[in-house]
């Protein structure tokens, strides 16, 4: 049984890791592919359904994907925007957990305590894809700290109501009142054990300079503080998230090396990299069939979403003063993504589940892809594009001088004929370098120069490692040049 499930985890790793290679040559996002190939597995039949329990999901996937969000979330500025990044988090799970679960008991006759714990699961947000294409346009810095604080935020307060959705049901209980209060409880407990949790492992890091170790405490603080909260009946994901902000901004800023602190972000990185590829083939895998019989329960449900969101949006970015465009975009923004199929997994239930999953497609593929479209037109300076075009047409004049010069030689091209056409392209090489050249000057290319520096950065750490492994330099010199480039790469990332 142990060898039967080892060799279906590394089927997953396997068909994730190709996924992303094939990520890499067609314009669509990782996320949305993901979801592609969950459904196209499970519809295949490529590999046998693996059900999942509640303890596995909320153990041992939760915590590294709220953990790494939370890590990741600048402090200050969360601070700076809580009011209305606050707002929108808690009264969008709330309004959508009431919508989705009351639309689904009216329209479609599903149980109200099944319906509403529906309604928590899907009300968590994911930013990942929103944030990806509001980095390859440059858009308000302002814009993505909301998207992005209302995601850490409303992730675990999501997962609370869903737990005490689940706990009412259970119980045959509906008690607004103490649902409420416990919800207080919970979320105030959970936090104050992932404060204290985060603050020592703090103290602890201050004191030691291994990255190993290091990375090594960050593990056990996510795992503990959900294990630890969850002991004492409180917010196990709310602990989570209140350790992760505490080491975030600082357990990396002032306990870790520079070092340590680039190695931290590529582990974390890769373990979320990990768990959504599982948990999307694994739904796809497990909600192939159901998927498609629940059409109607899955339309019902997307348009209780969407209601919900224009819902909480409008109003709470209209009373802050927020640009229209904002509004449009963070209504539109409110992308569904792993913790809703985590929470249904959790749950067992085939129609959740495909209902859920099918909430996700609809959020990823319509919603993803469309959003991207509209924000790339509406944010996308002039400047931008200028850079771009000059860009493409000046590694499109060099390369066709390398391709000419190549040609020569192999005989394809007479020499005087091509002699006679290379002024001209030297010509266009010049013109378009001196202009970007102009750009630069001008600082209209300093994410250009940002990548090109870190490039540099990246290639002279390569070198140092492989002179070490020669040994032509011994291990002490090369981590002290090391160091000196991680401290590079960090600044290049802030």
């Amino acid at each position: 049984m142990i060898e039967e499930n080892l060799v279906e985890f590394i089927e997953i790793l396997m068909l994730a890791t190709a996924v992303a290679v094939v990520v890499k040559f067609v314009r669509l996002p990782y996320t949305i592919a993901l979801v592609l190939a969950g459904l196209f597995v499970g519809l295949a039949g490529l590999l046998p359904e693996i059900p999942l329990s509640k303890d596995i999901v909320f153990f041992i996937f939760l915590p590294p994907l709220l953990f790494e969000a939370a890590m990741n979330m600048d402090l200050k500025e969360l601070r700076e925007n809580f009011g209305p990044i606050a707002s929108i988090a808690f009264l969008g799970v709330v309004l959508t957990t009431i919508v989705v679960g009351f639309s689904l008991n009216w329209l479609l006759g599903i149980p109200l305590a099944l319906a509403l714990i529906f309604g928590a699961m899907v009300s968590a947000t994911d930013p990942v894809s929103v944030l990806a294409t509001f980095k390859s346009i440059s858009a308000p810095k302002k814009l993505s700290i909301l998207i992005e604080g209302e995601s850490v935020l409303n992730d675990g307060v999501a997962v609370v109501v869903f737990a005490i959705a689940l706990e009412m049901m259970l119980k045959g209980v509906f008690d607004p009142l103490n649902a409420a209060l416990d919800f207080i409880i919970v979320c105030a407990g959970g936090a104050a054990v992932g404060l204290a949790i985060g603050y020592l492992a703090y103290r602890i890091l201050a004191k030691i300079d291994d990255a190993l170790v290091e990375i090594a405490i960050t593990i056990v603080v996510a795992y503990l503080g959900f294990v630890l909260a969850e002991r004492f009946h409180f917010s196990g994901v709310i602990a989570v998230v209140a350790a992760g902000l505490i080491l975030g901004n600082y357990g990396r800023d002032f306990s870790m090396s520079p070092t340590t602190r680039v190695i931290m972000l590529d582990f974390w990185s890769i373990i979320v990299f990990l768990v959504n590829s599982i948990i999307f083939i694994l739904i796809g895998v497990n909600t192939h069939i159901t998927i498609f019989s629940a059409w109607k329960e899955i339309l019902v449900a997307i348009m209780a979403v969407i209601a919900a969101r224009a819902a909480v949006v409008y109003p709470v970015m209209t009373y802050y003063g927020f640009p229209n465009l904002w509004k449009h975009v963070v209504f539109w923004g409110g992308l569904r993504g792993v913790i809703p199929v985590a929470l249904a997994l959790s749950f067992g239930d085939q129609l959740l589940s495909a209902m859920a999953f099918g909430v996700v497609l609809f959020s990823l593929l319509l919603q993803g892809i469309s959003l991207e479209i509209f924000v790339k037109r509406k944010f996308a300076d002039e400047s931008e594009r200028e850079l771009e075009e000059l860009i493409a047409r000046y590694i499109a004049a060099k390369s066709a001088k390398f391709e000419m010069l190549k040609a020569i030689e192999q005989g394809k091209i007479v020499e005087p004929v091509a002699k006679d056409m290379l002024p001209d392209l030297d010509s266009e090489i010049a013109e378009l370098g001196a202009k970007l050249e102009e750009m630069i000057k001008e600082g209209k290319a300093s994410r250009l120069r940002k990548a090109a520096l870190k490039y540099i950065t990246d290639a002279k750490k390569s070198a140092t490692v492989d002179a070490m492994a020669k040994g032509l330099i011994s291990q002490d010199v090369a981590l002290e040049i090391m160091r000196e480039l991680d401290s590079k790469t960090a600044e290049l990332m802030e």
